[in-house]
């Protein structure tokens, strides 16, 4: 039996494979893995990335013209929800190859062999992108088996291999990968329309909101939501406190209610019928409590660790170099959800070496003795997209002292986190107190450190515990019959945490407003379009992010939540008991945009704008219009670059001519008439020849 494997990646997928099941890394001609694995001839390779992407709304309809269909007309066409959705070949390139070549290269191997495993990354966006290059290459009639590698230990690998699933366990995967791509889609798309439209009605012309789409709208909805919540709360509103019992003993213990009560006066209440009692019974257990090391740093967890320790650069940069030197793994280039064996072949044997560059000075008693994996990867969207460890090299300390200080940073907090569980546990000494006055019982409980651990290094043991005092510092309160008063205890809500460069992604995630791998870049891209801004102290949403809050009644924060839940409940991950169909999804959205282009639509005539034709900047484009020599008419815009065409260079462009001129730069500009593409729009205009692969490439109007 012969085999072709696709995986995701090539360095940190498909070579690690090959390393695991054939022993060595020799390629074949095409480039890809070839050996032979459990008595079959296998070739192993990968993609890069989406190699495909969705088609344009101009694609599918000629009515979606862009530069020439008044706003009447594109709303009117929403929600376009294509009869059959379609995707087409990106551009591009993967390394040093285009996307093209190695597509052929993908058919050619894939054609040859009599069956075809799928071992992109376990998790979603991994599945969708690996099946729609087999599906658009036709080969999935070939696709018998589904690898879930989680671990890039070579025994895991080699175990992920031999208990391969059939291909049907990621149909859910699939297919809730496929509803997210297409939801965000028709999301955009709708948005160009009708926000454009909202924009103009409500006073915004020539603003915009720049680039916009169900998450960014969900981020500044969420943020002027928290921001509103803390500007207006009132902390005397009943809904904001509620009411419970302090029991204090003569000896100063303090117990609380397990009950709370929403007003005062029921609290008071239970105390004057209860104010009889003034002698009561308390039980006192000891225990001994283990206190666990920090599980590893996730991505997200990583991002909000540098902005709390003041580190303003992007941090990816400096992971991606840390990654390639081999000093770190991270879920960019690695699938490595940490499993105990995963431990014991790769951390394991450098974890003295790790521990001694760190002048850490406690011992690792812990290093081979896991009880479980590190990362719960139970959910599969979080496979693949979770653990940071230290990684296959283990740099000198003069190549430490060589990287830039962030480098040095993030290096050291992960170091750190992944030795974490190697060092000793923490005990705790806790006294557990616990009485019961007629029906209300009360509890507390006092703790203090027994023995510190992996809590020696203040690098990973959080400020706010240091306090703890040492067992033989502390006295705790014994138990038994004792005098107590009761008193009203006043429980105050909180307003919401605003929403910080430190907090950001991690709340992004738990409201589940874009994917580990895009939060950060969401944030850039929203702050870089002026449709957030960080004060200094949190963040604030601008005048033209605004646009995305008010302007939008569609995309409310709680309806991006929905259709996140959504979408868990599709791929089988949510709260309903049995997956629910496909398509869900994006008819929840598709109603929400009709209801919104319903509203707008009683708004505007066929003479509706989106701009201001007063507006110089808004004025139409004098546009000059030419023969060429057989006849054809051709329009293209008068200047360029500062200069205005003379007739007589407007005759030598329409006879497909190169001609040269002095821009507004004072440096000259040589070019000519080329048809073009611009955001799915074809025309006729001026390129220049500052790109010379594009100029060679672009038809001419000769």
């Amino acid at each position: 039996m012969s085999i072709f494997v696709l995986s995701e990646k090539n360095t940190q997928q498909a070579k690690k494979y090959a390393q695991a099941l054939f022993g060595h890394t020799r390629r074949n001609k095409e480039g890809f893995y070839e050996g032979v694995w459990a008595g079959n001839s296998m070739v192993i390779g990968y993609l890069g990335g989406h190699l495909y992407e969705q088609y344009s709304p101009a694609d599918y309809t000629d009515r979606w013209n862009a530069r020439e269909a008044k706003p009447r007309q594109l709303i009117e066409m929403q929600p376009l929800v294509p009869e059959k959705w379609k995707i087409k070949e990106k551009k591009g390139k993967v390394g040093k190859q285009s996307i093209h070549d190695l597509l052929q290269k993908i058919k050619r191997a894939g054609d040859n062999v009599t069956e075809i495993y799928l071992a992109t990354d376990p998790d979603r966006e991994g599945t969708l992108l690996g099946r729609e290059v087999l599906i658009e290459l036709g080969l999935m009639d070939k696709v018998t088996s589904r690898v879930y590698a989680h671990d890039t230990a070579e025994s895991q690998i080699r175990k992920a291999f031999s208990q391969a699933k059939p291909i049907a366990t990621d149909e859910l995967l699939y297919v809730a990968g496929l509803e997210r791509q297409r939801v965000d889609w028709l999301g955009g798309i709708a948005s160009f329309a009708l926000m454009k439209s909202e924009n103009a009605l409500k006073g915004h012309l020539g603003k915009g909101t720049g680039s916009i789409g169900r998450v960014k709208s969900g981020v500044a909805i969420f943020i002027e939501q928290v921001n509103q919540k803390n500007d207006n709360w009132d902390e005397e509103a009943p809904e904001n406190n509620k009411y419970g019992i302090k029991m204090t003993t003569s000896d100063g213990l303090v117990l609380k209610s397990a009950r709370q009560a929403p007003l005062e006066a029921q609290i008071i209440g239970w105390i004057k019928r209860h104010s009889t009692i003034t002698t009561v019974d308390i039980k006192a257990e000891d225990k001994k409590r283990s206190v666990n090391a920090p599980m590893l740093l996730q991505l997200s967890s990583i991002m909000t660790w540098a902005k709390k320790n003041k580190i303003k650069k992007e941090i990816m940069p400096f992971l991606n170099n840390l990654a390639l030197k081999g000093y770190i793994t991270y879920p960019r280039t690695e699938i490595n959800v940490i499993s105990k064996s995963f431990r014991d072949e790769n951390l394991a044997p450098r974890a003295e070496e790790v521990k001694n560059l760190l002048e850490v000075k406690l011992p690792l008693p812990n290093r081979l003795i896991f009880d479980k994996p590190w990362i719960n990867n139970k959910k599969v969207d979080n496979a693949g997209h979770m653990a940071n460890t230290y990684g296959d090299n283990v740099p000198s300390k003069t190549e430490l002292e060589s990287l830039e200080k962030e480098e040095q940073q993030l290096y050291r907090i992960i170091g750190l986190r992944s030795l974490a569980p190697m060092m000793p546990k923490g005990i705790d000494s806790v006294r557990q107190y616990s009485s019961q006055v007629d029906d209300m019982p009360f509890a507390a409980s006092s703790s203090s450190i027994l023995i510190k651990g992996w809590r020696e290094l203040p690098e990973l043991y959080s400020n706010k515990n240091q306090s703890k005092k040492s067992d033989e510092e502390t006295t705790f309160v014994d138990g038994g019959l004792k005098n107590v008063n009761f008193e009203v205890e006043r429980i105050k809500r909180h307003p919401p945490v605003r929403i910080t460069p430190a907090n950001i992604i991690e709340l992004m995630g738990k409201y589940g407003l874009g994917t580990s791998g895009t939060r950060e870049n969401i944030i850039k891209e929203m702050t870089s379009f002026g449709q957030i801004k960080n004060n200094g102290k949190y963040y604030e949403v601008t005048e033209v992010g605004k646009a995305l809050v008010y302007n939008q009644p569609l995309y409310t924060f709680e309806s991006t939540k929905e259709l996140g839940k959504l979408l868990l409940d599709i791929q089988g991950l949510g709260d309903s008991e049995t997956p629910i169909p496909a398509g869900t999804a994006i008819n929840k959205l598709a109603r929400d945009i009709s209801t919104w282009r319903d509203a707008i639509l009683p708004k505007i005539n066929d003479t509706f704008t989106y701009f201001d034709p007063n507006i110089e900047k808004y004025k139409a484009v004098e546009r000059m219009e030419v023969k060429t020599k057989s006849g054809k008419t051709l329009k293209f815009k008068k200047e360029f670059f500062g200069h205005t065409f003379s007739e007589e260079e407007c005759e030598a462009l329409s006879q497909g001519k190169e001609i040269t001129f002095k821009g507004n730069n004072g440096k000259p500009v040589t070019g000519m008439l080329k048809h073009q593409t611009f955001s799915g729009n074809k025309f006729i205009g001026f390129m220049p020849n500052w790109d010379s692969e594009k100029y060679k490439k672009a038809k001419s109007v000769r």
